[in-house]
């Protein structure tokens, strides 16, 4: 029987991950990054905790929502169109500036004690 028509996987060529995809592991990072802060916050500072600023991991998927929005709009490739495209992009400032404004003073505070 010839090479060709045995049953061996076919070697197929490099996909690179969607653009989605790719923006949702950016802010997968941010995450992580936020939570080694917590985490190594309380090490460091004797089990001292940081109440107030959980609205503070609202930022990262609304700026995710808000980049990948951004790029569909930009493509004409928006689900729902112009409108939806624009909707969505209110809510992830809406939720970019509630984050910030409910966690960034408690942020702060944490770091006055």
């Amino acid at each position: 029987m010839p090479e060709s028509q045995t049953n061996q996987p076919q070697e197929s060529g490099y996909v690179p991950a969607s653009f989605e995809k790719r923006t949702a592991a950016w802010m997968g990072i941010a995450y992580a990054l936020m939570f080694l802060f917590v985490v190594d916050f309380a090490i460091y500072t004797g089990g001292r905790e940081l109440p107030g600023t959980f609205p503070l991991f609202l930022v990262p998927v609304s700026v995710a929502l808000a980049v990948v929005t951004g790029r569909r709009l930009k493509l004409k490739t928006c689900p729902g169109g112009t409108a939806c495209g624009v909707f969505a992009l209110t809510l992830s400032a809406a939720g970019v500036l509630f984050g910030l404004i409910l966690g960034w003073p408690a942020l702060l505070a944490a770091f006055q004690r």
